[in-house]
């Protein structure tokens, strides 16, 4: 079940990031955009912080960051209203955005 669960998650972040540039997801919706709720992402130093609620409780999201290094990283999976965020360790953050998924069953 572990396993099920953690491929489960990984293909969900896996299709988000490569459905999603960081100015894009929240300037034009999709079918995966949430019909209620809202989310919102900003920078906190290290960090890219993102917010979500009203969504549906099994509705998949998750917050990334692009750090000064040139990396970017991810949070981890979230469903429903929440928080999230993407650290850049002992980089700083400069870019933030969210990704909606689907509704899981």
């Amino acid at each position: 079940m572990r396993r099920t669960t953690a491929l489960l998650m990984t293909s969900l972040l896996a299709s988000a990031a490569a459905l999603a540039a960081p100015t894009a997801a929240q300037a034009r919706g999709t079918a995966d955009t949430p019909t209620t709720g809202s989310c919102v992402a900003y920078l906190s130093g290290p960090f890219g912080v993102g917010v979500c609620s009203g969504l549906e409780p099994r509705r998949a999201w998750s917050v990334g960051a692009k750090c000064m290094s040139g990396i970017t990283v991810t949070s981890g999976l979230r469903l429903g209203d929440g928080t999230a965020t993407a650290n850049c360790g002992p980089s700083r953050a400069y870019s933030t955005w969210y990704s909606i998924g689907p509704i899981l069953p």
